[in-house]
């Protein structure tokens, strides 16, 4: 009996152990995550763009094109793409963005009647007099880091310039050399093991692949939506407010409101009966995209509980900032695959030995 019981505090011991030393490597795996943050967040874009273009980089290859040369091709029709959508919205944006400009005047003057009603407020209201230090140093503390900002513009203008030839040089070496660096992946795996790691690797591969598509493809919709909306109405430049709104949805869930706050700030000094209407068309929009136009555009590619993605938003927009919060739903989702194919398989095989020997025990125990 006392053998048993020291055999099973043994194994309990060394249970312990490796749950400690594991939980010791997740956290040295997330400091070192954190202290590498830009390369993470550089690396994991970069293979984003690459599973998004390997596709039509598969298609020109099963036409017999070079590898190398089918890369350069998808990146010059990209290219060519976007020049065209320039030219189509730049001119717009910059008519409007003047437009705003000469309409100051008239925001200035809903702004007065907004401060006039204030003051009524305030006399009406007394206790609000305290307040008014603080809501100067909130405000002061903005426009300083709107300043700020402004100062640094060149520097991180460059710096994503930088960036972006970054991504495009190593996105399309992973193009280029994905099935070397697949076949290289399951060389240093276990043979036992290379079955799961393969169709882990092809269904990482697809829904990274089918995210930044089916992303655009809602932005465009929820921006455009958004700047038909607002023409109506009188509110200034709804085309730039439409792409603002449209930016927005690149931080999943929480991004969305974000952007329409200018929205709303400027309906609000264009008046009470558009700023209502904007946030009730605001709503419209965020629920038909949340139940008809991401399900029927995305699909089942991401498979992401809610709940999950904004965890994953809140953990990514802390650890590695706004790209992190952008980047939060593909991470999640490949994090996902690699739980139900590798984690939680394992975890049952785990818990049904244990149980298995549990019960293998207790009839040893009640035999002797």
């Amino acid at each position: 009996m006392s053998r048993m019981y020291s055999h099973v505090n043994w194994r309990l011991a060394i249970s312990i152990a490796v749950g400690l030393l594991g939980a010791a490597s997740a956290l040295a795996f997330v400091w070192l995550l954190v202290v590498l943050r830009d390369l993470v967040v550089l690396g994991f874009l970069s293979l984003l763009v690459a599973a998004t273009l390997s596709r039509p980089v598969a298609w020109l290859e099963r036409h017999r094109v070079p590898s190398g040369v089918a890369v350069l091709l998808v990146f010059i029709l990209v290219g060519c793409v976007a020049v065209a959508l320039a030219f189509l919205i730049v001119p717009p944006l910059v008519v409007q963005a003047l437009g705003l400009r000469n309409e100051l005047t008239v925001l200035v003057q809903h702004l007065e009647r907004l401060r006039a009603l204030y003051e009524e407020i305030r006399t009406t209201y007394p206790e609000l007099v305290p307040l008014e230090p603080q809501l100067e140093a909130t405000i002061a503390q903005a426009l300083s880091g709107l300043a700020r900002w402004l100062m640094l513009l060149p520097q991180r203008v460059f710096a994503t310039l930088l960036d972006l030839v970054a991504v495009i040089a190593l996105s399309s070496m992973i193009v280029v050399h994905r099935r070397r660096l697949l076949a290289t992946l399951l060389a240093i795996s276990p043979p036992a093991q290379r079955e799961t790691v393969a169709a882990v690797a092809v269904e990482l591969w697809r829904r990274l692949g089918s995210y930044i598509g089916a992303k655009l493809t809602v932005m465009g919709i929820v921006g455009g939506a958004t700047a038909l909306a607002l023409w109506p109405l009188g509110v200034p430049s709804p085309l730039l407010l439409g792409l603002v709104v449209a930016l927005g949805e690149l931080i999943p869930r929480i991004g969305p409101w974000l952007a329409r706050l200018p929205l709303f700030t400027i309906a609000a000094l264009v008046g009470w009966v558009p700023l209502v209407i904007t946030v009730i068309m605001s709503v419209v929009i965020q629920n038909l995209k949340g139940v008809v136009i991401a399900p029927l555009v995305e699909g089942e590619r991401l498979d992401v509980h809610p709940l999950v993605a904004l965890l994953a938003v809140l953990a990514g927009a802390e650890l590695f900032g706004v790209a992190g919060a952008a980047l939060a739903l593909p991470a999640a989702a490949a994090l996902d695959v690699i739980a139900d194919q590798v984690v939680v398989p394992r975890l049952r095989r785990w818990s049904e030995s244990a149980g298995a020997q549990a019960s293998c025990e207790r009839s040893q125990e009640t035999t002797n």
